[in-house]
């Protein structure tokens, strides 16, 4: 996997970007692999490359570079083991100054194993370009779509679920609750706001109570059902990344996918993510510390904010599967399904939904499959068995 230098990002106000490319890097080394074992060629879209901010040289502290390198370590260890794949980078910048670097960076780190190419408009408006060198590369291509964008607006649901829109492409989406709830109360911004999620839903938001995070919760999950109603996605799920100094979140990743073993090795990736971001936010308080003289001491525990949306993450999730359960038309529920509705949340591991399953005894009972009874991973033979619908 790409190695993330923690220092091209402190001090530069950029701590919460290592951590969005701690979660991007680790998905994208599990996802070449993974992926690359039944698909070709594997396509890696990045919307709004930029650079922004890079302090890195080889861009090893931007998306991009560390996309191209994943996927090119994925395909040369596939090829270790017989498995010939194809890769694919498309890079993608409207503004001018960026965009040169940006190309020249592509021209310099295309090779036979995996090609970058660089393309100079907005995303939307590229998608004909894109479309068009994905077909000369293959015809059975898998794509991952990065869309990090800076503001809110400039991916309209309706136009990127003509790129997304298929079985073989995942997408994982940066969105930037902060604007979106910033302009929602401003009269003639409901156009907009229709446009980005495809559906009115500006009501809902605006009937939320302001700075409580309520607002910025429900734009996330409605654009996560934007993915399931209007791209067609069949599991969405999120990530938190949190301000490296402050008790707030700064933005939400929202990844949707058409396989549990995407939201699998997605929420592998948030895992790790997280506990990098617990060390990060200790390391910045102990520097604070040790800038007033205060003593130092102790691990990284979560903060407040973490403990206190996690705690709030695991309540939403409990529900949904107890409404799962009950709304269940046969006597037995797979156990993908229940997976497949508590990952959606952001924080909460499979660990936890086994705890769930297991509080809802015996109105309930977990049936796992032969030597998978020690630990259960998605497997199509494991089902909970319903014996009473009065679950609590």
């Amino acid at each position: 996997m790409p190695k993330l230098d923690l220092k091209n990002y402190t001090g530069r106000g950029r701590e919460h970007a290592y951590i969005k490319h701690y979660l991007l890097a680790k998905y994208l080394s599990r996802w070449g692999y993974k992926i690359g074992s039944k698909w070709d060629p594997l396509v890696f879209i990045d919307g709004f490359a930029g650079p922004w901010g890079s302090n890195d040289e080889e861009f090893n502290d931007a998306s991009f570079g560390i996309a191209i390198r994943a996927l090119g370590e994925a395909i040369d260890g596939l090829s270790k083991i017989n498995r010939t794949v194809r890769g694919l980078c498309v890079f993608v910048e409207k503004e001018p100054q960026p965009f040169a670097k940006l190309d020249e960076f592509a021209r310099t780190h295309s090779t036979d194993t995996v090609g970058a190419i660089a393309l100079q408009g907005r995303f939307v408006d590229t998608i004909p370009a894109i479309d068009k060198y994905i077909a000369e590369i293959g015809n059975t291509p898998f794509k991952l779509v990065f869309l990090d964008q800076k503001g809110w607006a400039a991916a309209p649901m309706n136009q990127l679920k003509t790129f997304v829109g298929s079985r073989s492409c995942e997408l994982l989406f940066n969105v930037m609750t902060s604007f979106l709830t910033r302009f929602v109360d401003r009269e003639g911004m409901e156009e907009s706001y229709h446009s980005f999620f495809g559906r009115n839903v500006v009501d809902r938001i605006r009937a939320l109570p302001k700075g409580t995070g309520e607002r910025e919760e429900a734009a996330v999950d409605e654009y996560c059902q934007s993915l399931r109603e209007i791209c067609h996605f069949k599991y969405v799920s999120q990530a938190v990344i949190l301000d490296a100094s402050k008790e707030r979140v700064r933005y939400y990743f929202v990844f949707a996918t058409n396989s549990l073993h995407g939201i699998q090795v997605f929420k592998d990736a948030e895992s790790q993510a997280a506990e990098a971001q617990d060390e990060l936010r200790h390391e910045t308080r102990l520097k604070k510390q040790a800038q007033f003289g205060l003593p130092f001491g102790g691990p990284a525990p979560k903060s407040s904010k973490a403990l206190t949306l996690q705690k709030r993450y695991l309540s939403r999730s409990r529900e949904k599967i107890v409404s799962a359960i009950r709304n269940s038309r046969s006597a037995t529920v797979s156990y993908d399904e229940l997976y497949g509705e508590a990952m959606s949340f952001p924080l909460v591991t499979e660990s936890d939904l086994h705890e769930i399953l297991l509080s809802l005894e015996p109105d309930v009972r977990l049936n796992l499959a032969g030597h998978r009874r020690k630990k259960p991973l998605l497997f199509k033979g494991d089902y909970v068995t319903i014996h009473s619908r009065s679950l609590k």
